[in-house]
């Protein structure tokens, strides 16, 4: 069992912007997470929403995707090119190729 926490970095270019993901795991659980770049979230405040719903999230693909589906189901988030799948490979790339640091 993995009890190390980890931080990782990655970005990837949606269509609709830079998408920069930091996140630290533990135990293969997504313990913090901060998304930066140049894409845009309306409401704006709703990025932290988000940060918030991943905390806890196993990292695994299908269940972080399903957090960010419900996450613009329940909020109605409105983000011009970039769709959640886009977070999910921000993430992944965090997860699979990311920089320690």
């Amino acid at each position: 069992m993995d009890l190390q926490a980890i931080t990782l970095k990655a970005a990837y270019k949606a269509r609709g912007g830079l998408i920069r993901v930091k996140l630290t795991v533990k135990s293969e659980v997504i313990e913090e997470i901060r998304f930066s770049g140049d894409f845009f979230m309306y409401p704006e405040e709703a990025l932290e929403k988000l940060e918030e719903k991943l905390k806890g999230t196993p990292a695994r693909e299908e269940e972080i995707l399903k957090v960010i589906k419900d996450f613009y189901k329940e909020t109605k988030v409105l983000t011009p090119g970039v769709k959640p799948e886009d977070w999910l490979e921000t993430i992944k790339r965090a997860l699979h190729a990311g920089e320690t640091g």
